[in-house]
């Protein structure tokens, strides 16, 4: 049996009263160090602060928050290590959420009320699974090593494990990200001809998809569903499926999905496919669930009140649109993407209305904002190229979308989003050539600098890619290659603390942009190999 009085806990319940209770029935199992937080803010400063062996969270965290919200957003910002024990708590009403298999589930998961004998039963079976898995989850964090992750999985395969199915759930999703797709797809196969499996299903259809069997991934998902009807992987993998060529249909599925579980992101991802497929009833019904469901604030998202606006003057409601871009506003701390992103929609929400002057007007405002303000983000300037659009200035808005696609080549969220910026303005055709003509732009620079670098010209190849670096601060590709340089240039020329400054700021703004580029560790590893011992120190890599 373990022994929890070594392990680190955490628990997270919104009342006072439940806190103590199970603080009680935790002391019971053994468990002597935990801490507590009230609210989700509370959870990610402690997460953010501390290595915690196991997290007991309660599923309703009050003010529209829930324990789901919260892994998923630990596991999206990856404070959260996959060694950790997540154990959910919830009720009957909060059972279907819980148990459906989204992207991100618990480790675990306990229907309340429940027993210290219960509570204890299931931690010791899931932290003796965390454990036996051990070997393999210390190389898929942040700066893991998937090729070293897949030997310790044919490592533990090799050997008879009543966790072998866990082994080979996660050995597909690596051969997945390590595109190997035809391995993938025939370790799915063998699993399926074992037994029928939901989690094996949906990883046979990626990895048909991966391979670029669109139809058949289609067909064997639509399967997939009709077997196991809950299970919201299945849908998420066939919207995305779906986004490429069929946005009518990936409106439908992702419907189908809230239907078995609410959740904020899918009423986003509805919202934003409505909006697009002009389907403005459905997509300001969407867009309010999203902007009423987190009254915490914690979770919402500019996006959320600039599609309620647009989809509000899409049906003539000019004032409630105008209201939802006033309400954006109110929830967000005051900054100048704040004030481009909200500045760009009431320009769309009045050149939809027909009023040219006041568009022209809150145009110039979101532009001025977005020249004095660092680090707006991608979807501020999206935005605000979607509001050059709607005021007829198509230059300003590709002018916008290729320093976007610029500064983060290597995003296809963001490029799916300027894509849909030329496409709402009517331009789909033109916004896929400038989109690809960006993407080659990008690697000639890249190529170009490289092969000046080699040739003998380092100082032209490094002011090339300094200038690049410092533009597009969010191109990892790039600030990895100035980095380099700048290294390729110290041991030439001899140690430069301009320098090496040079390089660390590039290698930590790329692991800032991407930190599983993976050229990373290269340029990390050169690095430290050059700097000497009162260099700063690099915060990234292993």
């Amino acid at each position: 049996m373990i022994d929890l009085s070594k392990l680190n806990g955490l628990l997270i319940d919104d009342i006072p009263e439940m806190r103590s209770a199970v603080r009680i029935q935790l002391t019971d199992c053994g468990l002597e160090h935990c801490d507590a937080a009230r609210n989700i803010k509370e959870a990610i400063e402690k997460i953010s602060a501390n290595r915690y062996d196991l997290i007991i969270c309660d599923y309703n965290l009050g003010q529209g928050a829930d324990g789901q919200q919260l892994l998923e957003l630990v596991r999206r910002r990856k404070i959260l290590p996959l060694t950790t024990v997540f154990l959910m708590i919830t009720g009957e009403t909060g059972y279907e959420q819980v148990s459906t298999a989204a992207e991100y589930s618990p480790d675990d998961y306990l229907i309340k009320p429940f027993t210290s004998q219960t509570l204890q039963t299931r931690l010791q079976r899931v932290i003796d699974k965390k454990l036996a898995l051990r070997a393999v989850y210390v190389h898929l964090g942040e700066r893991g090593d998937k090729q070293k992750a897949l030997a310790e999985c044919d490592a533990m395969l090799a050997q008879p494990s009543r966790y072998s199915l866990d082994v080979m759930r996660i050995k597909g999703e690596v051969l997945l990200d390590l595109q190997r797709n035809d391995d993938a797809l025939a370790l799915y196969q063998a699993v399926l001809d074992q037994r029928a499996t939901p989690w094996a299903s949906v990883g046979k259809a990626r990895a048909l998809a991966a391979r670029g069997d669109d139809a058949e991934a289609r067909e064997h998902l639509d399967k997939v569903i009709d077997a196991y009807p809950n299970y919201l992987a299945a849908y998420d993998s066939l919207t995305l499926l779906l986004e490429k060529n069929d946005r009518v249909a990936a409106q439908k599925v992702v419907e189908r999905a809230l239907k078995v579980a609410p959740s904020t992101q899918r009423q986003r991802q509805l919202g934003t496919l409505a909006l697009d497929n002009k389907d403005f009833t459905r997509a300001e019904d969407a867009f309010r669930r999203a902007v009423d469901k987190d009254r915490s604030g914690f979770f919402k998202s500019h996006d959320d009140y600039s599609g309620l606006a647009k989809s509000q003057v899409e049906q003539g409601k000019v004032q409630e649109a105008l209201a939802a871009v006033k309400e954006m506003g109110q929830h967000f701390g005051h900054s100048a993407e704040l004030t481009v992103h909200q500045a760009a929609v009431e320009s769309i929400v009045h050149a939809k209305a027909g009023n040219p002057v006041a568009a022209k007007a809150a145009l110039e405002r979101a532009l001025k904002a977005a020249e004095s303000g660092e680090g707006i983000a991608a979807s501020a300037s999206l935005e605000l190229a979607n509001a050059c659009f709607a005021s007829g200035d198509q230059e300003q808005a590709k002018q916008i979308l290729q320093g976007v696609a610029e500064d983060h080549q290597e995003n296809e969220a963001v490029l799916d989003r300027a894509q849909a910026a030329f496409r709402t303005a009517g331009l789909d055709s033109e916004g896929e050539i400038f989109l690809e003509a960006t993407r080659k732009r990008m690697i000639t620079l890249n190529n170009d600098a490289v092969a000046m670098a080699k040739a003998g010209e380092l100082d032209q190849a490094s002011a090339m890619l300094d200038e690049a670096a410092d533009r597009l601060r969010n191109n990892a590709q790039v600030s990895i290659n100035a980095a380099i340089a700048a290294l390729m240039k110290v041991q030439r020329q001899g140690v430069s603390s301009k320098l090496i400054g040079k390089a660390h700021r590039y290698i930590t703004q790329a692991h800032r942009a991407n930190p599983e580029h993976p050229r990373l560790d290269e340029a990390v590893n050169l690095y430290r190999k050059l700097a000497p011992a009162d260099a700063p120190t690099l915060k990234v890599g292993a």
